[in-house]
């Protein structure tokens, strides 16, 4: 009897799940929540399934997106779950170096993965760089792969050769359901060899131990690139942190910039299922997208305007003003990713202010 295959999911990790059964001609089928009327992949023959479908097959190749409880509801969790992590584990011989937390888990892989290449190879994977299935073949001797909650909850195994947690804060919690959840699920990541961050270290200092640790003459003094919108200045006045994705992000923000200017926030608060969330510091908290309202209802500060849009708020700013986009949230309905609306950011910035 033929194995039966579902890439569940058809986002990033599902086209490279894709990809990688077609290059070992292997038949599969694809169910996505957006297409729930049926569709057609990229390539001819293989149709999306409805969720009544499901149930006839044997072996679901799972993306980030779809959580346990997600799989219960979709009756298949108890079928043969597959994760990019463990495929990636069992076909891959490199030193992996597995990397979570709530916050700096983007910027400490870059870090690191940057250090290792000043004394040996090393390759970005996961959340921060490429899919994990489009490297498999990779020669490099060292994979640094960010992981999230939603890849370890449904990892199979730990095959990590190192680890590292940077910290741990309330996060994704409508996807988990609780903190205890979210945490179980961080911790999941742990080895023998686990490198916890203290928040007295400074992160390079983090990422160079680390390094130091592997390749001993590693160069202490070396350059580092900084990821974009992780506190990229614009100009003198104006700072892009699109890469805000939660509170803990955005209060480390306003701390080291010690900010008193016009903070501006969007995206979509459900994620943490904060509550009275306080703001100090910024003299005025400018909100727009599609979850403004939601937003600042969650929040505790005494100067708010709401927005449409990014559009409309950037044209009520003044040259003079210090601005901080420190989203706090992910992106919700407004943009894709981070990426996305940290060029949006930057790019209606230079429009507005080189007309000014």
């Amino acid at each position: 009897m033929n194995e039966r295959r579902v890439i569940l999911g058809y986002g990033l990790t599902g086209k490279s799940f894709e990809k990688f059964l077609i290059k070992k001609k292997l038949e599969y089928f694809l169910y996505d929540d957006k297409h729930p009327n049926g569709g057609k992949s990229n390539n001819v023959g293989n149709k999306f399934l409805s969720k009544s479908e499901l149930v006839k097959f044997d072996t679901f190749y799972v993306s980030p997106g779809f959580s346990k409880k997600k799989l219960n509801e979709l009756g298949v969790l108890d079928k043969n779950l597959l994760t990019d992590i463990d495929i990636f584990f069992s076909l891959n011989q490199s030193f992996k170096i597995g990397i979570t937390g709530t916050n700096a888990k983007s910027s400490l892989t870059n870090y690191i993965t940057q250090f290792l290449n000043s004394r040996s190879t090393a390759i970005s994977l996961g959340n921060i760089g490429k899919p994990l299935l489009e490297n498999l073949d990779h020669k490099q001797k060292y994979s640094v792969i960010e992981l999230s909650s939603f890849q370890l909850e449904k990892m199979q195994g730990n095959d990590l050769n190192l680890s590292v947690i940077t910290n741990i804060s309330k996060d994704h919690i409508d996807y988990h359901g609780d903190f205890e959840s979210y945490k179980f699920c961080k911790f999941k990541i742990m080895k023998s060899k686990t490198f916890f961050y203290n928040d007295e270290y400074q992160l390079k200092d983090f990422a160079f131990s680390i390094a130091k640790s592997l390749e001993p003459h590693t160069d202490e003094k070396l350059k580092l690139n900084e990821l974009p919108f992780r506190l990229q200045p614009l100009s003198k006045n104006i700072i892009n942190d699109s890469k805000s994705t939660n509170s803990s992000s955005l209060y480390y923000a306003i701390e080291k910039l010690n900010f008193s200017g016009v903070l501006i926030m969007c995206g979509n608060p459900n994620k943490e299922n904060y509550q009275n969330l306080i703001i100090n510091g910024p003299t005025k908290v400018l909100i727009f997208g599609k979850h403004r309202e939601d937003i600042k209802k969650r929040i505790i500060h005494n100067n708010i305007k709401l927005y449409s849009s990014l559009e409309s708020l950037v044209s009520s700013l003044d040259t003079n003003d210090q601005i901080l986009f420190s989203p706090g949230n992910p992106s919700g309905d407004d943009f894709s990713n981070f990426m996305e609306r940290g060029e949006h950011f930057s790019k209606i910035i230079e429009v507005h202010f080189d007309k000014k």
